[in-house]
C-alpha cells in the first residue's frame, strides 16, 4: 500500500495569495467610486485619509494571513505544534517524548491503521514507529504464508571509544552526528543489532493481543545496511575554484544520500546527477564501481566521500 507523498499535493486553494498593494489599490478604487471627488486627495501620500487606507489595508492583510492559517492548521502537510496534536487525536495517536512534527506528521498520515489490529503492511509500520523516536523506518513483508517481517532501521547512542570505525560510519550517514559527537566522552549514533533492547520493545507492542492478529507469527529483525564510498573527479576549466565546487557537490551527494529508504537503489546515475553542478563540464565516478541494489530490509548508506578536481582547457 502507498503513501501518498505530501510534499506532491498541489497548493490548497482556500490558502489565497496575500498582495498588499492590491488590497490598498482596491480599498482606494472602492472609496473613490463612492466619493469621486476623493481621487486627487487619495494621490497624495501625505493626505491623512490615504494613511487611513493603509493601516485599513494592513488590518485586512492580517486578517487574511489568519484565515490562512487556520485553514492550514486543519490540513496535514501544513499542521504543526499543537495544531497536529489535535489532527492526530482522530486517529488515537500522541507525540513521543521528543518527536518532531515531521516525524509525527508521517504517523499521522498513516493514523487510520490505528482503528484496527495489525495487518497490512502500514499498520505493522505504524506499530513499531510507535516505540519510540529512535527507530528511524521500518520495512515489512511476509517471507511466507502466516509469517510477518517487520524490519527496523533504529539508532542507539554508545560512547565512541566502544564502537568501530565502521559502525560510526554508518551511524553517522544515517543518522547524523549525535549531540555529544564534541563532548569530552564523545558519543556516537550507531544502527541497532538484533540484540539491542528497542528491538524487543518494538516485538513486544507487535505480540500484543490487541495487536497482532491470531495465527500470524511476527519476526522482528533489523536492517541490513549497503555502505557506500563515494570516489569521483569534477572536470572544471581553469578559474573558479576546486575547493568551492567540491564543497557544493559534496553537499547535493549528502541531500541525495538524506533520501535513502529501505528497498531504494543507490546508481551511479543518481550519484553522478548529485555531482553535478553549474561550472562543471564532467564528473568521473570512480566509486561506486556498479549500482548499489537494495531489497527486502536493505538500505544503502553513503559512509565516505572522496571528492577530488580537476582544471581542463578547452
Amino acid at each position: 500500500m502507498s503513501v501518498i507523498d505530501l510534499s506532491r499535493l498541489p497548493a490548497p486553494q482556500v490558502v489565497e495569495p496575500l498582495d498588499y498593494e492590491a488590497v490598498l489599490a482596491a480599498l482606494k478604487a472602492d472609496l473613490i467610486a463612492r466619493a469621486p471627488e476623493l481621487e486627487p486627495v487619495l494621490a497624495l501620500e501625505s493626505e491623512p485619509l490615504t494613511k487611513l487606507l493603509e493601516v485599513a489595508a494592513w488590518r485586512e492583510m492580517v486578517l487574511r494571513q489568519r484565515v490562512n492559517d487556520a485553514a492550514r492548521a486543519v490540513m496535514l502537510p501544513w499542521a504543526t505544534g499543537a495544531d497536529l496534536d489535535n489532527l492526530a487525536a482522530r486517529y488515537d495517536l500522541a507525540r513521543l517524548p521528543g518527536e518532531d512534527d515531521e516525524r509525527f506528521r508521517r504517523r499521522v498520515l498513516i493514523g487510520y491503521h490505528a482503528l484496527s489490529a495489525a495487518g497490512s503492511r502500514q499498520s505493522w509500520m505504524l506499530r513499531a514507529l510507535s516505540v519510540s523516536t529512535d527507530i528511524r523506518q521500518v520495512d515489512v513483508w511476509a517471507d511466507r504464508p502466516g509469517r510477518v517481517k517487520v524490519c527496523l532501521l533504529a539508532r542507539v547512542a554508545a560512547q565512541a571509544a566502544a564502537m568501530t570505525e565502521a559502525q560510526a560510519a554508518i551511524g553517522e550517514a544515517l543518522f547524523g552526528r549525535h549531540p555529544q559527537h564534541d563532548a569530552a566522552t564523545p558519543m556516537r549514533w550507531r544502527a541497532a543489532t538484533a540484540a539491542d533492547a528497542i528491538v524487543a520493545q518494538v516485538a513486544a507492542a507487535l505480540l500484543a493481543e490487541d495487536v497482532r492478529p491470531l495465527s500470524v507469527e511476527v519476526d522482528v529483525t533489523t536492517a541490513t545496511v549497503k555502505p557506500v564510498q563515494v570516489v569521483a573527479t569534477l572536470v572544471h576549466p581553469p578559474g573558479p575554484d576546486g575547493a568551492l565546487l567540491a564543497a557544493q557537490a559534496r553537499a547535493r551527494l549528502m541531500a541525495l544520500a538524506a533520501q535513502m529508504r529501505f528497498r531504494v537503489d543507490l546508481t551511479r546515475a543518481q550519484i553522478t546527477a548529485a555531482l553535478m553542478g553549474e561550472g562543471l563540464r564532467d564528473v568521473v565516478l570512480a566509486q561506486p564501481t556498479a549500482d548499489v541494489s537494495v531489497g527486502q530490509g536493505e538500505i544503502a548508506a553513503v559512509t565516505a566521500v572522496t571528492i577530488l578536481t580537476e582544471a581542463r582547457h578547452d
